[in-house]
């Protein structure tokens, strides 16, 4: 009987120190104090801005001046929140992705690096609706200025090339092949904790970019959870002003951009152009032989916001992510 009692007492006392150990050593790995899991990082001292932004790097840390501020009571996944790095407000993830994707190819194709035409083609029946009867077609005719998305781009345009066995004239491509193929590219080097669906791929890309020149400081991540999660980053506050002076000349460009290539068809400012997109006109939509006559602006704009909502469509409501 006694040696009974006492074996108890020693599994009893065992299976607290085991219970306790155990909560230790899990309380110690998620705070990162395990040095196999998590190394201490010093924090990253802020290098000095290199080189100039391009367009798309300006409307990301300008975004702020280029995008929508995000509509109260929306529904929007965590993992999807943005905001603009110098002032902190939450913006339209949506806004932000085709600003980005709209500035490059306008910029692309004023330099003569890519033309543009419009080829008719059958409604797809897919969303987003409403459909329309014809197709942004993109070909690249020059060398590509460099920044972030127009270097993704060349590589999709590549891909393209290879895929369709042309190596010499023109090769033409829809522009949701060509934005397809070059978030593939993206996303192969993101991890999979960075992934936060088409919208903010192409932000953090832009981002990662900045980072790397300086003018975003990664935020340190010490910890295990730290490196999965996502931190917005910081701003070189000196670099970023003296971009000041490029963010405002870019505004500018866009609004002649779209007095020489648009029909003032679509409202463009900036709190009601993603409402307006959804609205297009069915003459836009479905001009029949008077497609020539679409404004290049307006096709561009209906086009972009036609292929983000159905690259977004493919994917994961992404609710899931740390």
């Amino acid at each position: 009987m006694f040696v009974q009692i006492a074996i108890i007492l020693v599994l009893i006392v065992a299976g607290v120190l085991l219970y306790r150990v155990g909560t230790r050593a899990l309380s110690d790995f998620m705070n990162g104090t395990v040095a196999a899991v998590a190394d201490t990082e010093e924090a990253i001292e802020p290098v000095e801005p290199i080189g100039p932004a391009g367009p798309d790097g300006l409307v990301v840390l300008f975004g702020d001046r280029f995008v929508s501020r995000a509509r109260s009571g929306k529904m929007v996944s965590p993992r999807q929140r943005c905001y603009a790095p110098l002032t902190e407000e939450e913006l339209d993830p949506l806004h932000w992705a085709f600003q980005i994707l709209y500035v490059t190819l306008a910029t692309l194709y004023e330099r003569g690096s890519i033309d543009i035409r419009l080829e008719e083609r059958a409604a797809t029946l897919m969303p987003p609706y409403p459909q329309k009867c014809w197709e942004l077609q993109v070909c690249q005719v020059g060398p590509m200025p460099e920044s972030p998305m127009s270097d993704v781009m060349a590589v999709a345009f590549g891909l393209l090339r290879r895929r369709a066995r042309e190596e010499e004239g023109r090769h033409w491509v829809s522009l949701d092949a060509l934005v397809e193929h070059s978030l593939k590219a993206i996303r192969q080097e993101l991890t999979f904790w960075q992934r936060a669906g088409v919208y903010g791929d192409l932000r953090q890309y832009v981002e990662a970019a900045l980072i790397a020149q300086g003018y975003l400081i990664e935020p340190a991540r010490p910890t295990w959870l730290d490196k999965v999660r996502h931190y917005r980053p910081l701003v070189h506050e000196d670099g970023a002003r003296r971009l000041e002076p490029d963010a405002e000349e870019l505004a500018g460009w866009l609004a002649e951009f779209r007095l020489r290539h648009g029909g003032n068809l679509i409202p463009v400012g900036v709190e009601d152009e993603m409402e307006a997109l959804k609205e297009v006109d069915t003459s836009l939509l479905c001009p029949g032989d008077r497609l020539h006559e679409v404004p290049l602006d307006e096709a561009l704009r209906i086009s972009i916001y036609e292929t983000i909502q159905a690259l977004r469509q493919l994917e994961p409501s992404g609710d899931a992510g740390v």
